[in-house]
């Protein structure tokens, strides 16, 4: 008798996938501008209820962009986790008949 739900493989996939995710940084990189002159990078994010800009160095740009896009990738992962273990629960008790009630 198997006591596992049966997205039980799938999940320990995804879960593997989202521990090789190798930087995470929540937000978006854009570019600082003065006139058409690109002046630096800068990360913004929604925090606390509100916009948070912060100044990216030169030195952390490509860093902090391979962070986006593992946040990103870390979202998808962590949606297919949860419709994985939301199947489980919601399936019809392992073919068990419900109690009846009483009248």
């Amino acid at each position: 008798m198997n006591t596992q739900p049966i997205g039980f493989g799938r999940g320990q996939e995804i879960l593997a996938q989202i521990g090789r995710i190798a930087v995470i940084v929540q937000g978006k990189v854009s570019e600082r501008r003065q006139g058409d002159k690109v002046t630096g990078c800068k990360l913004q994010r929604w925090r606390n209820g509100r916009n948070e800009t912060r100044h990216i160095p030169a030195a952390l740009v490509e860093t902090v962009r391979q962070g986006t896009r593992g946040y990103a990738q870390f979202m998808e992962l962590a949606q297919q986790y949860v419709e994985l273990r939301e199947a489980d629960a919601l399936r019809d008790n392992g073919g068990r008949k419900k109690k009846p009630t009483k009248p």
